[in-house]
């Protein structure tokens, strides 16, 4: 299996959009919950969801082109 080091990984979490990286790096990095980060970010509980969940697809887009220019 394909690997990615963690600079590679780094590189594409920059490359989502502000709230969507603010989000992902809350949630799976840090370990925040949904509710913590939307009271720290002043946004809805939903909302916090919805972005995370945006950022992973986004960084699974990524990590599709990233493998794909691998090859």
């Amino acid at each position: 299996m394909d690997k990615i080091n963690y600079e590679e990984m780094l590189v594409l979490v920059r490359k989502l959009p502000d709230a969507y990286r603010t989000v992902f790096n809350l949630i799976a990095i840090e370990g925040y919950k949904h509710r913590e980060v939307s009271v720290m970010l002043n946004i809805s509980e939903g909302t916090s969801k919805s972005n995370y969940n945006r950022a992973k697809k986004k960084l699974q887009e990524y990590l599709n082109i990233y493998f794909e220019i691998q090859k």
